[in-house]
């Protein structure tokens, strides 16, 4: 997935401050699977399990071991996970590795989120601040939000192409 020009990843107020360089997203059916009496096999899908999100990144810069123990410090948490170009949900940080020092100020990282809930349904009420280069047009698709109910929660925005750092985003 290419992630350059896309919202950046975030987990609850943690925002990377490069999207990792690998991202996968897995969706797995839980299947039943039975021989029938007269021959031959039977599936059939009977559910899904949750969908999980791993990958691996670096952290670069004199802030780089700061921003690995923030990330840290949200392990086991539930929170919003934001990823680009797809509808946030409710994640735990399931896993979290720390790949070690490759070079000066580069602090190398895995992960895994695992989702806990609905994707949108519990977006619903809440207050998100906007971390700048975003848009209402972002929000509205993560929150699967109608643009004008939108933009109608947040009328004191002013311009919702762009918006400002700080910036609250009601959904409602």
């Amino acid at each position: 997935m290419d992630m350059t020009n896309l919202m950046s990843m975030r987990f609850g107020a943690f925002e990377f401050p490069f999207n990792p360089a690998e991202l996968k997203v897995t969706h797995k059916a839980l299947l039943r699977e039975s021989l029938l009496p007269q021959g031959g096999e039977q599936v059939e899908c009977i559910g899904a399990y949750k969908k999980r999100v791993s990958g691996k990144g670096y952290f670069t810069g004199a802030a780089a071991m700061e921003n690995y123990l923030q990330l840290e410090a949200l392990f086991g948490t539930v929170q919003t996970l934001f990823l680009p170009g797809r509808a946030p949900f409710e994640a735990v940080l399931s896993e979290l590795e720390l790949l070690g020092v490759e070079a000066r100020q580069v602090v190398g990282y895995s992960f895994e989120f695992v989702e806990t809930g609905d994707t949108s349904a519990g977006l619903s009420g809440r207050v998100y601040r906007a971390q700048g280069g975003e848009s209402l047009w972002d929000y509205a698709y993560f929150a699967g939000v109608p643009i004008d109910t939108l933009a109608a929660a947040n009328r004191h925005i002013a311009c919702i192409g762009t918006l400002q750092k700080g910036e609250e985003v009601r959904i409602p």
